[in-house]
């Protein structure tokens, strides 16, 4: 400034007025990088400690889901009860019987075969049954597969373990689930702690399952005998982004945990939601706990309902005025099913946020034939020797420390400002010094001028 007003010469002036013209762009553009750069590098996930007590690792959710969803027991014990069902004009009995077999079509969509899913809707539909509702009268019960339940190496009845949910495989049994709605019904109010000592060869849950008759199997799920298990976290929907695997019959199958827990910086945890980029739930938020993977479950269920006028049976959360899914929704559902699990958290369908504390589960498991179960001790085990194909599944941590990882800010505003006070300290030669000076130049010194300025005129007069 000292040489554009000083200066003698016009070409001088002009010179220092080029310069400091190009000092104040090359600042102001350096100015804006630095703060794009903290706004897209502002956090990352670092590993804390690899050796994170599992004793406080909260136990994962074990969905179990049979494989047989219509047992023929089931199905004519209810076309024969108080409830039974009345069968349509033009269709009989059998017709019912026969139509049952083609219920897998209701999990998995794929519209082979129409005019048999029709008759069963006609039926359905006289007796204003949904297919939850039907899926609650011809699947087996928890109690009729599951036998034996053990929780950290004590027995505990199965009916105080686990509780019917409906899942995208039909009715299954789930362990140490909790509707993040709080609408899950328990069938009974056991305390279940959430945390285990035992890891290793010291199994965290047990159960012992038997297979139902191949002649009572009418509509199947899976191929071969055995269950299908789903581990996910508690508060998680048993659906698309849980780990499944099948603990076949006749087998001993040990399913074995890998946690890491992610936890977050206060600094990250004071910054809005749009700005740190993940959602967190609140202790005093009781009534809905956010999880990203039932994010991502509910824009699916959303989008299937724009796409087919309804949503599935299966879906997370039942909404009053909203019609679920019948057997005559089956073709739209088998045309949609590619573009509906294509969708990622980032979609713009969906507008998810990840989670900003979560606890995560890898799963290693191992299956081996129980041939020589006899030589197993305990009550457990005895229970399986005398069950013909029995199926045995262990949950257990692999160790006792799990990865502890924590969402950190990159670069902060203390950074941030570093950053800026050197680039204008380069380029304009500003300081914190020099702010004070200007403030002082205009709203005193200038001041003091203008007084004596007019001071100065009315002496004049």
């Amino acid at each position: 400034m000292k040489h554009t007003t000083r200066a003698k010469s016009i070409s001088i002036r002009i010179l220092w007025i080029i310069i400091i013209t190009l000092s104040f762009l090359i600042a102001a553009k350096l100015a804006m990088l630095f703060y794009n750069r903290h706004q897209l590098a502002n956090m990352s996930t670092l590993i804390i400690s690899s050796q994170f007590p599992t004793k406080i690792i909260p136990l994962p959710a074990v969905t179990l889901c049979h494989g047989n969803i219509a047992a023929i027991q089931k199905v004519l014990s209810y076309l024969t009860s108080r409830e039974r069902i009345y069968i349509p004009r033009g269709l009989t009995r059998k017709d019912f019987e026969h139509t049952v077999k083609y219920l897998r079509e209701a999990i998995y969509p794929k519209n082979h075969y129409p005019e048999e899913l029709d008759k069963l809707q006609q039926i359905l539909t006289a007796n204003r049954l949904s297919l939850p509702e039907l899926f609650e009268n011809i699947s087996p019960n928890c109690t009729d597969f599951v036998i034996m339940c053990r929780l950290n190496e004590k027995i505990i009845p199965c009916d105080k373990m686990l509780n019917r949910v409906t899942t995208r495989y039909g009715l299954c049994c789930a362990f140490n689930y909790e509707d993040p709605y709080e609408n899950l019904r328990r069938s009974k109010k056991e305390s279940i702690s959430n945390y285990s000592v035992n890891f290793g060869s010291r199994y965290i849950v047990s159960f012992l399952m038997k297979p139902l008759s191949s002649h009572d199997r009418m509509s199947s799920t899976i191929y071969g005998d055995g269950i299908k298990v789903l581990i996910h976290e508690k508060y998680t929907y048993p659906g698309p982004t849980a780990f499944e695997f099948i603990a076949g019959s006749g087998q001993e199958t040990i399913a074995k945990l890998y946690p890491t827990a992610l936890i977050s910086s206060s600094e990250i945890l004071s910054l809005p939601t749009t700005v740190r980029g993940c959602y967190m739930t609140w202790p005093s938020q009781k009534k809905y706990r956010y999880r990203a993977d039932n994010c991502y479950i509910r824009c699916r269920e959303t989008i299937i309902r724009k796409l087919c006028g309804c949503i599935p049976f299966s879906a997370s959360l039942m909404k009053t005025g909203v019609g679920i899914c019948n057997l005559t929704h089956i073709s739209c559902l088998a045309h949609i099913t590619l573009q509906t699990y294509t969708l990622t958290l980032q979609d713009p369908e969906c507008d998810c946020l990840p989670d900003c504390e979560s606890t995560s589960y890898k799963v290693a498991v191992t299956t081996l034939p129980m041939s020589a179960i006899q030589y197993s001790p305990g009550k457990f085990y005895e229970a399986a020797a005398r069950i013909s194909n029995a199926t045995l599944l262990h949950i257990t941590f692999a160790r006792h420390s799990a990865i502890l990882q924590r969402r950190e800010l990159v670069l902060s505003w203390i950074n941030l400002i570093s950053s800026l006070g050197g680039v204008f300290s380069l380029f304009l030669g500003c300081s914190f010094i020099s702010l004070v000076e200007i403030l002082y130049f205009f709203c005193v010194h200038f001041l003091y001028k203008l007084k004596i300025s007019k001071s100065s005129s009315s002496d004049c007069e």
